[in-house]
């Protein structure tokens, strides 16, 4: 791919970013999953209660932790009640992952490769989709692709940022969809260093004690406070 000056790369990007957001906004909240975590948003915002989800006013919903719950909410006290604003952080998120796509293949290779990633990112279908949709796939995409590029970035350079940024990365998928956000980012990196070794530079180098503690403290806020409200969380 040849490089695209500027103007056109954000031009692409804008046309199919602006058409995605006026898309949101005029289809109804469709199939089941979608509608349930849009009305799980608005009944949090009318409760005032942002620990349980509920999945009726009687029934906690326990499937998912709260993070698109609490963006979603949070964007409907905003801009309203609606589609586009239940949808907004979904595209929030993609954006966020766009950037850190671009930012680290242009570090790692030039700026014309990035602009391919971004753009080849951006234009499939199921991030389309995702990108503008109440679920919490766009909330789990974003810290996997976080802690996946700040791992690489810390073992690559042995930046003390990028290490401690790995285990938010690690907070905020536990929060987004529970452990199978430690999955996602641990087994690429487990293969990478199967094949290419380096364990033990891999494990000497991160900060292992403050990074389980940050890790640990993100999710654990909630998980406690559910806990306390709802014991069992069965209930």
């Amino acid at each position: 791919m040849r490089l695209l000056s500027k103007n056109i790369f954000l031009s692409i990007f804008g046309i199919i970013i602006t058409l995605r957001l006026i898309l949101s906004g005029v289809i109804p909240l469709t199939e089941t999953t979608e509608a349930r975590y849009g009305e799980i948003a608005r009944k949090m915002l009318e409760t005032g209660n942002w620990v349980n989800l509920l999945d009726t006013y009687n029934t906690p919903f326990w499937a998912k932790p709260p993070l698109y719950s609490w963006l979603s909410a949070s964007s409907m006290a905003i801009f309203g009640i609606s589609e586009f604003s239940a949808r907004l952080p979904s595209m929030l998120l993609a954006i966020a992952t766009l950037v850190l796509v671009y930012q680290f293949t242009k570090n790692q290779l030039n700026i014309a490769k990035a602009q391919l990633a971004a753009i080849s990112l951006l234009t499939g279908a199921g991030f389309l989709v995702a990108s503008s949709t109440v679920m919490t796939d766009p909330s789990l995409l974003f810290s996997v692709t976080l802690g996946l590029l700040s791992w690489w970035r810390h073992h690559q350079k042995n930046q003390t940022f990028w290490a401690y940024a790995f285990f938010v990365a690690i907070g905020l998928g536990l929060l987004a969809k529970g452990p199978l956000a430690i999955v996602l980012i641990g087994m690429p990196i487990f293969f990478y260093l199967v094949i290419q070794g380096g364990w033990i530079k891999a494990l000497k180098e991160l900060p292992w004690i403050g990074g389980i503690f940050i890790g640990l403290i993100i999710p654990s806020i909630w998980y406690i406070a559910a806990e306390i409200r709802t014991p069992g969380l069965d209930r």
